[in-house]
């Protein structure tokens, strides 16, 4: 049974690069090491719909960034997140996952057991109350808390509607580093790597020593990440060589092209669109004063028009696109 601890925004141990974001959660409720966020935290996101090459690349970062002293934040979510936590605790890395339901509603039931064990020794998070259940709107909104715990985030498969794209442009917005590791061009999970590599910020890797080699070649940082044990890299100090035949990108096979669906705009997502204009950005404090919503309905509308692509994020500002 899940207790109803929680930390508040008050609280000397509310993690302050979370505290930096735009509309940080005034609680949160936790089960397991609440320590764990003391600890510099990458945040590890990608596609629900992985394929056995994500799933290989996923483990194979994690194994090599197990050098380091840091923790891996993630969603819970099938896919990616469920690798990256799993990946986490096979390799000793403390791992905390963010939920977008209350404790004691588990979201996808499958790991329930995952998330129970997460509970006993890393950490798992949310800022609904105990029996929230998991809706939709909730999903953006926790992505922002895992790229808010983050200094950095990694994104591994993630087609083009993608929650992992909200969170790395959320991570963007507010000064943090985004990582992405590149795919075949050609495949659906490819194409939201693409997309941020095009607008910019992210950075292309091939192994874990590139984030390695990124933060510790940047004087600010020294500190923050400690090396706590020695293992072998490859001999090409990354990614083991392909020919040691590890699952190929183009696993799966290709995805038919996307079908044009309808979507109905709801009242608040009519409201929100009808303030902005195709050639001049507006910000949130903007549109919040315009829409007079709250601010949980302005982020989790933003990001559904987002990923529907009614309108786009312009270095932390927004226009309609059509």
């Amino acid at each position: 049974m899940f207790h109803k601890n929680y930390i508040s925004i008050k609280d000397k141990n509310y993690p302050p690069l979370l505290k930096e974001i735009y509309g940080p959660p005034e609680k949160l409720f936790y089960k397991g090491d609440i320590n764990l966020l003391e600890k510099t935290c990458l945040g590890v996101v990608g596609t629900r719909k992985n394929t056995d090459y994500g799933d290989y690349i996923t483990e194979q970062i994690i194994e090599e960034l197990s050098v380091l002293d840091i923790a891996i934040v993630s969603g819970l979510a099938k896919g990616i997140d469920t690798i990256a936590h799993k990946a986490s605790l096979k390799h000793g890395l403390p791992t905390i996952a963010v939920l977008g339901s209350g404790l004691g509603n588990i979201y996808p039931p499958e790991n329930k057991s995952l998330a129970q064990e997460l509970s006993k020794t890393n950490l798992i998070l949310s800022e609904y109350e105990q029996e929230t259940a998991p809706l939709a709107a909730y999903f953006p909104q926790r992505n922002r808390i895992i790229s808010g715990l983050s200094l950095a985030v990694l994104v591994i498969e993630a087609p083009i509607k993608s929650g992992a794209l909200i969170t790395a442009r959320t991570a963007l917005d507010e000064g943090r580093e985004v990582f992405v590791v590149p795919g075949d061009i050609d495949r659906e999970n490819s194409l939201g790597i693409i997309e941020l590599l095009k607008k910019g910020g992210a950075y292309p890797i091939s192994s874990g020593k590139d984030i390695i080699d990124f933060f510790t070649s940047q004087p600010s940082f020294k500190n923050i990440f400690k090396e706590k044990k020695i293992t072998r890299l490859s001999a090409t100090g990354g990614l083991p060589s392909f020919s040691s035949a590890p699952p190929q990108a183009g696993h799966s096979p290709p995805k038919q092209p996307n079908q044009k669906h309808i979507y109905k705009i709801s009242e608040e997502e009519n409201l929100i669109i009808s303030c902005m204009r195709v050639n001049k950005p507006i910000s949130l404090d903007e549109i919040s004063l315009k829409t007079k919503l709250p601010l949980n309905n302005l982020l989790s509308n933003i990001s559904i028009l987002e990923i529907n692509g009614f309108i786009a994020n312009i270095n932390g500002r927004y226009i309609r696109k059509f």
